[in-house]
């Protein structure tokens, strides 16, 4: 049994403001410009309270929980997620906590794919557990992201006449450990994309009942030992919202024609 537990740390966060009734929920792993314009782009406004552990909310401040409404249901949008799987893992395991069951994961990633070129909007497949998190959560060496969910963000693609390519992700600890020699170890495990969070998205999620995909858009690749740094990528964030938005839009449609025996 951990000694630390979501019951144990939550307590009382929801003594004075409710604690919130979401289903699904988006983590933007964005800093605060790119999170601002996944925000913007989802129509999500802020809750006004605290709800994770390290996002805690002061007057004045950026926030940090998001709410968004499609009909009658309530998305948890959480912006800054930064980077890292550490972070991660704390998400997923209080978002179960407070009956979350499926995540979305917006953010950016490296390529060093040639075919998948600075601005292609991907969705990951497969997360390889190269990173420590994962390994609290999972022997295996890959674990896929939930079926559904990839197969929705790839319809999102092709409703916005936007090409979403299926991608494998392998996901680092250590951004300025970046080297040529990682990236072939990486290519040999015919990964495509780098990331700081997708792993760890994919295996606590897996541990805690929780179905996720990330998604996202390539901000910078690294070929050839050269680096194409991330530079202009606003029109590359709002669409990865745009493609948030439409699988939102759609779960919600599902979920309404399965009520109504359609």
């Amino acid at each position: 049994m951990p000694y630390i537990t979501p019951e144990v740390f939550m307590r009382g966060r929801f003594d004075i403001n409710p604690r919130p009734e979401w289903n699904t929920a988006i983590l933007c792993f964005r800093d605060l410009e790119g999170s601002r314009l996944l925000v913007q782009g989802l129509g999500a406004i802020p809750l006004g309270y605290t709800v994770l552990s390290g996002m805690e909310e002061f007057p004045g401040n950026p926030p940090y929980a998001h709410e968004l409404a499609i009909g009658q249901t309530r998305t948890g949008v959480i912006a800054r997620c930064g980077w890292g799987g550490p972070q991660t893992a704390i998400l997923v395991e209080e978002l179960a906590y407070i009956g979350v069951t499926k995540i979305i994961g917006i953010g950016a990633a490296g390529s060093f794919d040639p075919a998948i070129p600075k601005g292609s909007q991907v969705v990951a497949q497969v997360a390889l557990t190269t990173d420590g998190t994962s390994k609290a959560y999972t022997d295996e060496p890959e674990i896929k992201g939930d079926e559904g969910l990839c197969s929705l963000a790839l319809s999102a693609g092709q409703k916005l006449s936007t090409t979403v390519y299926s991608v494998r992700a392998v996901t680092t600890d250590a951004i300025y450990r970046e080297t040529e020699a990682d990236v072939e170890a990486w290519r040999k495990q015919r990964a495509q994309v780098v990331n700081m969070e997708t792993s760890a998205l994919y295996a606590a999620s897996v541990t805690c009942g929780i179905s996720s995909v990330w998604l996202g858009h390539v901000s910078d690749c690294m070929i050839g030992g050269e680096w194409e740094e991330w530079i202009d990528i606003e029109d590359m964030t709002l669409m990865s919202a745009k493609l948030g938005l439409e699988m939102l839009i759609e779960m919600h449609s599902r979920a309404v024609a399965e009520r109504d025996g359609v």
